[in-house]
């Protein structure tokens, strides 16, 4: 032979080249699971972009892997880029359609982009599987929930509460459920039935505080003070807690304590937030020096022109869940709640527009949508933007809540307050669509929004921070008044309280729509209401709700301060 070895050695060294090429082989993917291990790791350490790198290097070598699929579908989800995983997860379900795991995370991201039949499919799919899985039937309720059918999510909710009556989650769970439903008195005892459970859990303070025919007792605020002086307790449990004895304090008529309690509360939560009021205040004032007459006299008729939406927008404690209820006994008119489409219809279009303007994500602290941080995004691109891709979005918008629809009325309505930023945009996409402004005193909205938790509402966290953030809505939506004559709907929740039929003869003669009189019945629809207000629905107008904030008036001095001459001439706006 030439390397002057004989065939039994180069059989041999063969052989052993092909075990060592085996132990590398096995070696190398040791290292690749551990890499996704790490990059797990990561994940559940809130590393996102350190545990994408080391997904997206690991997919170099492996393409096709789905447990790599499923971790970057993970790392979309956290960053809010649904469409991308689900794309992902697409693959992973066709890869491996035995993974309940991946189906499972499938079904999840689904739902997320309101795509609710493909997810209940996928959950239809799971329970035939495993009929009794704990975590498929706790998904599909949530699902159910968010399809409008709050029945059937009632029965699912009810199954697990009482298959695991000693779980003060399944407990909780169940009480909101009941709540959506209308089930005040039921929804009440489940509530207590989970501190009977568990007397520590300090959630169920909060979420009791929240409903407004519930009264605490004296037992109730000792356990609650006990608590407090107890064991070490979470930021979000003690705040909970003190939020707890706001109200019930505030029963009692103690109301030094009761703002004590409110106060403490929120400076807890405002902690672990990042929220800068000053940054919405320059967003505003940007929106305001945007958005003029020429500009949108030069984009008359653009857009999809749909008349079926109708948005209710303002700040959170307005009366806008009322107003929404009372809409919504129309015979013309479903009532859909809060829906995050308008986001939708906008984030997508302006994710192909980021690498050319070189925009960042848009998300916040927490992981939702910084809407100051998109407002001035989207501000930079709408130059660019024609009639056709104005048109586009708004019909993405029907498509998004038409997956929502459970009856063929040919309006409905989006009550996502915060949509009020989104003016501009709303004109430019839906030129036909109905815009009404839910207005309350600034007191009384105010003093309401500090004594309540709402998800994303950091504004809410500080007297001054509301006080700032109702000047801001109330210029903002002066300007568009200004450059859209007409165009907004105004209903001030006093005139609505005082005289509703006259309040709401003017409401449904903007929205083109004869006035019937179940709408002033609007607490016999038994549509299910998932906000802190589905007590009030259910009940008569009363003046109960008006000039509440006088009780507290002793502590209101920094939302006063902040409020200066829209607190003076409400319901005017000084100029």
């Amino acid at each position: 032979m030439a390397d002057g070895s004989s065939p039994e050695h180069r059989n041999k060294d063969e052989s052993a080249d092909h075990r060592f090429a085996e132990a590398k082989q096995r070696l190398l993917l040791r290292v690749q699971d551990r890499i996704l291990v790490q990059a797990a790791e990561a994940v559940a350490a809130n590393q996102l972009i350190v545990a994408e790198s080391l997904v997206s290097k690991f997919l170099e070598s492996k393409p096709g892997d789905a447990n790599a699929l499923n971790l970057m579908a993970d790392i979309a989800r956290r960053t809010n880029r649904f469409d991308a995983a689900e794309q992902l997860l697409s693959r992973c379900v066709a890869q491996s359609p035995g993974t309940e795991g991946f189906r499972y995370n499938y079904a999840v991201v689904l739902r997320r982009l309101h795509k609710y039949g493909e997810a209940l499919a996928q959950l239809d799919e799971l329970l035939t599987v495993d009929l009794g899985n704990v975590l498929y039937r706790d998904q599909k309720a949530t699902l159910l929930t968010a399809m409008g059918k709050h029945a059937e999510a009632l029965v699912y909710r009810r199954e697990l509460a009482e298959e695991f009556p000693q779980s003060p989650d399944m407990l909780v769970r169940y009480a909101h459920a009941l709540r959506d439903a209308g089930f005040q008195t039921e929804c009440i005892a489940a509530y207590r039935k989970a501190l009977e459970v568990e007397p520590s859990f300090e959630a169920v303070y909060s979420n009791l505080a929240s409903l407004k025919v519930y009264r605490f007792t004296h037992d109730d605020l000792e356990a609650m003070e006990r608590q407090l002086k107890s064991a070490p307790l979470s930021t979000e449990n003690r705040a909970g807690l003190h939020q707890g004895l706001g109200k019930a304090y505030g029963d009692l008529n103690r109301y030094d304590k009761s703002f004590e309690n409110y106060a403490r509360s929120n400076a807890l939560r405002r902690i672990q937030t990042g929220f800068d009021i000053e940054r919405v205040t320059a967003s505003r004032k940007a929106t305001e020096v945007f958005f003029t007459e020429s500009f949108f006299r030069e984009r008359m008729g653009w857009g999809c022109g749909s008349n079926a939406p109708i948005f209710i927008v303002g700040l959170p404690r307005s009366g806008s869940t009322l107003l929404e209820q009372i809409v919504s006994s129309h015979s013309a008119i479903e009532g859909l709640g809060e829906l995050e489409d308008l986001d939708s219809a906008l984030v997508r279009p302006l994710a192909n527009f980021r690498k050319e303007v070189q925009l960042e994500q848009f998300t916040d602290g927490d992981g939702g949508v910084d809407k100051p941080g998109l407002m001035n995004a989207y501000m930079q691109i709408i130059d660019r933007l024609g009639a056709d891709q104005f048109g586009s979005m708004g019909e993405r918008y029907l498509q998004s809540t038409g997956r929502r629809r459970l009856t063929d009325q040919p309006f409905f309505t989006n009550k996502a307050l915060a949509n009020y930023f989104y003016v501009g945009l709303i004109h430019l996409i839906l030129p036909n669509s109905k815009i009404v402004d839910a207005r309350r005193h600034p007191l009384d909205c105010g003093w309401s929004c500090f004594k309540s938790q709402f998800p994303g509402s950091h504004f809410s966290l500080r007297l001054s921070d509301i006080g700032q953030d109702y000047v801001n809505y109330v210029r903002l939506m002066a300007h568009f008044d200004k450059v859209l004559p007409g165009r907004i709907h105004r209903v001030f929740y006093e005139h609505l309280v005082a005289d509703a039929e006259a309040e709401l003869g003017r409401l449904f003669d903007y929205l083109e729509l004869p006035f019937e009189e179940q709408c002033l019945r609007f607490y016999d629809n038994e549509r299910p209401v998932k906000t802190q207000s589905s007590e009030q629905v259910r009940m008569p107008l009363y003046q109960n709700d008006v000039g509440q904030w006088r009780s507290y008036e002793p502590w209101l001095g920094p939302l006063k301060s902040a409020l200066g001459s829209i607190l003076d001439g409400y319901p005017n706006v000084p100029d």
